[in-house]
């Protein structure tokens, strides 16, 4: 499966399409006939409800991540997909909008409005209802090549889509807990309710494992949001493992498809949810990244030592800098105390290659709060980068990093980390001449007043850091899908708020 993100503000370059005419020609299909595409969603909108037609959105990025290549997956759709007589044919059903670098602002007001929120990605096919007002269909990724059965899965989306136009199903669960009329599939409605005291009758014990068969047949077959839903729906409602021992077995009955993995890689990310953890582990050296990347954040979120080898393993081979920083934060969360841990995030934050994978490493040790070695060991990696000069030649050299690890201290530091703090930075920044000192000079200070005890200090320091990213400009995210949307209400990821980046 391959998926990039674009950054926040959507820079990177996409590919430049011609504008859709005024009107969409009638008649058969020819080979060589190309999908009629919007290219300023505003007016898409405009014209999918005058038409009362589904608006199918494509998101396809040719640049990703900064990096000076073209995308497979995004080619492969705008190449060949994109331009089959079948896909062309059943284009004409709708009106369809290609998102490029020439949209405006008020291009991705649009979907905010829709309520998508963080980062947007690509490739990515979004499906709205005609009148603009919600969600029919959305995949943000995309795991079926460029072949024919590409070609059928990007019709099944279109088709699914047209079904729930059709039978006017809301995509939420049905409020009463029962499955919705009509040709839509059960979107993961609520468990049957608790037993009786007493214990259960066998029409209960049937009733529930009727309902627990629907759900697990929805995460194989249904739809995106379908498979979302009723993976949630079971672990939620499980009762002793009876919901979440048979998702879990079709880890292993699916190990080729992701599109059945990440949803339940996702829904088990649960707070110590330990049966989860070795099962999750073993796909962290799974081919497609998304699984990797989402099976290292589960396993943060479930936050097991029995992950630690296998992360430990795994983090140190990953090619991938983004998966590998998921693999290191989890292996500081599921590995605190464990000196062999501490030793591996140290190792790789103080020798990584490039600023961006040092990242991971320095958020995963901020779990050590109580571990004197590692506040020492920050403390020195800290002192290595010394104070950044800004103005001279190659002072903001290693910014990023020396601002996270800044934080990372911040997470961990005592009393003595505050004297070297002062010692090591605050005393060389009195007499340092530059427009930034002001700034620098504060973020150090509250950096000192937190390891003192002073909470309040985190927000300059947080907001220190996320200037920093801005200035560096980097195209590389702390928080892509992988870590998004996920419930952070029992437990929330050290460094998570930087996902967004920006502000502060």
């Amino acid at each position: 499966m391959t998926k990039r993100l674009l950054p926040a503000l959507l820079a990177c370059c996409l590919l430049v399409v011609p504008s859709a005419p005024t009107a969409a020609e009638e008649g058969e299909v020819q080979p060589g006939d190309l999908v009629f595409w919007q290219t300023d969603l505003q007016k898409a909108f405009a014209r999918a409800k005058e038409k009362q037609q589904i608006l199918m959105i494509c998101i396809n990025s040719k640049y990703v991540d900064g990096r000076n290549r073209e995308e497979p997956a995004a080619k492969g759709l705008r190449e060949i997909v994109y331009k089959d007589v079948r896909i062309v044919k059943k284009s004409r059903e709708f009106v369809c909008a290609f998102l490029t670098s020439g949209g405006n602002s008020a291009d991705y007001g649009e979907l905010r409005a829709l309520g998508i929120q963080g980062l947007i990605v690509s490739p990515q096919h979004i499906f709205v209802h005609p009148d603009g007002d919600k969600i029919l269909e959305r995949l943000e990724y995309w795991s079926h090549g460029k072949g024919d059965a590409a070609v059928k899965a990007l019709l099944g989306l279109m088709e699914s889509a047209q079904a729930k136009l059709k039978s006017n199903v809301d995509t939420a669960p049905a409020p009463d807990g029962g499955a919705p009329e009509g040709p839509a599939p059960d979107l993961g409605a609520e468990a049957p309710p608790a037993a009786p005291e007493g214990g259960a009758d066998e029409a209960h014990k049937q009733e529930r494992a009727a309902w627990i068969q629907r759900m697990l047949k929805q995460v194989v077959e249904g739809g995106p949001e379908e498979k979302e839903t009723a993976c949630t729906s079971l672990v939620k409602n499980d009762q002793a493992g009876d919901c979440i021992d048979p998702l879990l077995a079709l880890l292993p009955e699916h190990p080729k498809d992701p599109m059945v993995l990440v949803p339940i890689i996702r829904a088990v990310g649960v707070p110590k949810l330990e049966k989860a953890a070795e099962p999750v582990a073993q796909l962290l050296k799974h081919k497609d990244r998304l699984v990797r990347g989402n099976a290292a954040v589960s396993l943060e979120y479930i936050g097991s030592q029995a992950a630690v080898k296998a992360l430990k393993g795994r983090a140190t081979r990953e090619k991938d800098e983004a998966i590998a920083n998921h693999m290191y934060r989890a292996l500081g969360r599921c590995g605190v105390g464990d000196s062999g841990v501490r030793g591996t995030l140290l190792k790789k934050a103080g020798g990584a290659k490039t600023e961006f994978a040092a990242l991971g490493p320095l958020i995963g040790l901020a779990y050590f709060e109580n571990d004197k070695k590692a506040r020492r060991a920050v403390e020195k990696l800290l002192g290595k980068m010394g104070v950044p000069s800004g103005g001279r030649r190659g002072g903001w050299r290693n910014g990023l990093k020396r601002a996270v690890c800044g934080w990372t201290l911040a997470e961990i530091g005592d009393e003595k980390s505050a004297e070297f703090v002062r010692e090591k930075f605050l005393k060389q920044l009195e007499n340092a001449q530059s427009r930034w000192t002001g700034l620098i000079t504060r973020f150090y200070e509250a950096i000192a007043k937190k390891c003192e005890g002073d909470d309040e200090a985190m927000d300059t320091i947080e907001g220190g850091v996320r200037r920093t990213m801005e200035f560096m400009s980097s195209e590389q995210t702390l928080g892509d899908e992988m870590r998004q949307g996920r419930d952070s209400t029992e437990f929330e990821p050290k460094g998570e708020w930087m996902s967004g980046g920006g502000g502060g």
